[in-house]
């Protein structure tokens, strides 16, 4: 199995290093956060779309510079509502622990989708995987536009699902930390916002016991359940390295 990581600028696989850094003047560098211990996948988005490229990272999301705006740690993706996305290819992680997390910062902004028959949710991320001859999905999505909550799709390998969700108004425009905890030897799938628990579920997603193959932040494959906003810091990682 091979683990992969995308660190500000710095990205490991296997064994190799590549330093990049994001202009900022000439005298200010790219923020360079430490290396999250068993990350599998970490995007810290402070390189460019060709940093990410080395590491199957589609680059369709391209517009200029606008793909990097600011973020809690330096740069975040920005996700523009139109229907593209950035997407990861990870077909190597077929083996996960029994504990992980997915997590990662949101900023949403206030919008309405432009494309015909808008769906009733937008997009953040989606994890997939194969389980047999089905790709399933964990799919975090922004629900409602007054007031919107925070909902997260689940599937397990036989097929059974779920969804955890939080109150309706959590999600505000404010910078937001999300946290999907799976825990395959308690059964136990939990969503964190902002450091509280707000979802729990006995189904446990597939992609703990199957593996993960492809990540899309910005929206999965239809135009109108496009997010807008930023990401910053998606990891996932294992989990049962936890000390406290």
């Amino acid at each position: 199995m091979r683990k992969i990581g995308l660190i500000a600028g710095f990205a490991g696989v296997c064994g190799i290093a590549l330093v990049v850094f994001w202009p900022r003047g000439q005298e200010e560098q790219a923020y360079l956060p430490a290396p999250v211990e068993g990350a599998y996948v970490q995007l810290a988005f402070e390189g460019s779309l060709d940093t990410l490229g080395a590491l199957n990272v589609s680059a369709q999301s391209r517009d200029g510079d606008a793909v990097f705006s600011p973020g809690p740690t330096g740069s975040a993706y920005f996700a523009q509502g139109d229907g593209r996305y950035l997407e990861l290819a990870t077909p190597d992680l077929d083996i996960l622990s029994k504990r992980i997390d997915i997590s990662f910062d949101v900023k949403a902004e206030k919008w309405t989708n432009p494309y015909e028959k808008s769906a009733p949710v937008k997009t953040i991320a989606v994890v997939s995987g194969k389980s047999g001859d089905r790709i399933r999905h964990v799919i975090f999505n922004l629900s409602g536009d007054d007031r919107p909550a925070l909902s997260v799709s689940v599937e397990d390998e036989t097929g059974s699902k779920d969804r955890l969700v939080s109150e309706r108004g959590a999600l505000t425009t404010d910078w937001h930390r999300i946290r999907l905890v799976v825990d395959q030897a308690e059964d136990s799938t939990q969503l964190y916002l902002d450091g509280e628990l707000v979802a729990k579920s006995a189904v446990i997603p597939s992609i703990v016991s199957h593996g993960v193959d492809r990540v899309k932040i910005g929206t999965w494959y239809r135009q109108n359940q496009a997010f807008r906003g930023h990401v910053d810091n998606f990891v996932i990682r294992d989990a049962t390295r936890e000390t406290g």
